[in-house]
This record gives C-alpha cells, sequence and structure tokens, in this order.
C-alpha cells in the first residue's frame, strides 16, 4: 500500500511513495458532502499500487465520486484509463486539454485514451468544496485545484502567488507546508 497523510481526509496516494519515476495523486474526502475526490491519477506505470491504496480507503468502488486532472500531461491523467474503468467517477478536466485526454496524447507522450464526463472551460469554476482555477502555466488547459487550505498544483511545481490561506501545495512529486 502506498498512502501518506497529509493533513485531517487529504492524503497523497501512489506515485513517488513507490517510484521515484512516478508522480502524485492526491485523494480527499469531503466530510460535508460525504464522498472522495482523486485529483490527477499519476502515470498509470504503477496502478495495481494506487488501485490497492484507493480500495484500503475508499473500502469499495462507489465511494470515488470525481477525478479532477490538473493537465493532460503523462505524469498527471496517464492512470486514468485503469481509476474510470475501475470505479467508474465523473471525471473532470478544462478545455483544451479535456481533448488531449480522450485522444490519449499530450505533449509528446501517448497514453491509453479515457473520457471526460465534464468538461471546464470558464477561469474560475467552483464544484461543491473545490475552486478550480485555469492557470495555463504547464498547458493551455492546465488547472490548480483548491480545497479548504491545500492547493492541488499538478505538474506546475513552481506555485507562488496562490498563497494566501494556503497551509499546503501538492503537486506530482510532493506536498510542502507553505511555510517551508
Amino acid at each position: 500500500m502506498s498512502i501518506a497523510k497529509i493533513q485531517r481526509n487529504v492524503y497523497a496516494i501512489g506515485g513517488r511513495l513507490i517510484d521515484d519515476n512516478d508522480a502524485n495523486a492526491y485523494l480527499v474526502y469531503d466530510d460535508e458532502k460525504k464522498y472522495y475526490t482523486l485529483i490527477d491519477t499519476t502515470t498509470g506505470v504503477n496502478i495495481r499500487y494506487v488501485i490497492e491504496s484507493l480500495l484500503e480507503i475508499l473500502k469499495g468502488k462507489d465511494k470515488l465520486k470525481y477525478v479532477i486532472l490538473t493537465s493532460c500531461k503523462f505524469e498527471n491523467s496517464g492512470g486514468l484509463y485503469y481509476i474510470y474503468n475501475l470505479f467508474k467517477p465523473i471525471t473532470i478536466a478544462h478545455f483544451p486539454d479535456s481533448i488531449m485526454i480522450r485522444k490519449g496524447e499530450c505533449g509528446n507522450r501517448i497514453y491509453t485514451p479515457s473520457p471526460i464526463s465534464l468538461e471546464i472551460k470558464q477561469k474560475q469554476y467552483i464544484l461543491d468544496n473545490f475552486l478550480i482555477l485555469l492557470s495555463k502555466s504547464i498547458t493551455n488547459g492546465n488547472i490548480i485545484v483548491k480545497y479548504n487550505d491545500v492547493l492541488f498544483s499538478g505538474s506546475n511545481t513552481k506555485i507562488t502567488q496562490y498563497t494566501k490561506h494556503i497551509k499546503y501545495i501538492c503537486d506530482v512529486n510532493k506536498c510542502r507546508s507553505v511555510s517551508d
């Protein structure tokens, strides 16, 4: 199993916990809404460990409601195909990255195409207790996701401008305290 608790109801899953060449995904439990959201899906290279970890926390397949992809990049979306086919969550990505995920290619990487259920086109989108912001820093559809005092930045590892009211910034490599 490959789980690291970041804070109450926020976990790092798989990725760098298993393999330094992989990327992290993050699982969030919303107490108010009573469901889980996965942010990014790792590369998919070590998907067995990711799925085992998800099943351990979720205690079943029907509790993963959303998967939010911060970009179409392989390290963010490479594992979506496997996660989607097992858990059947609502998959969310920003346009035009949503098109690339459906095609299974981003930049110079090719991976298994996956469906996107909700394509965001606004610069700012609120999904229950998540604030999704278009950043365009890595790809044209790259987003950052804020949940309470945690900011999920995906492949964007150099976030500095969003630190007000944020305790942790979590990217594909690690979660770090803003005070560090």
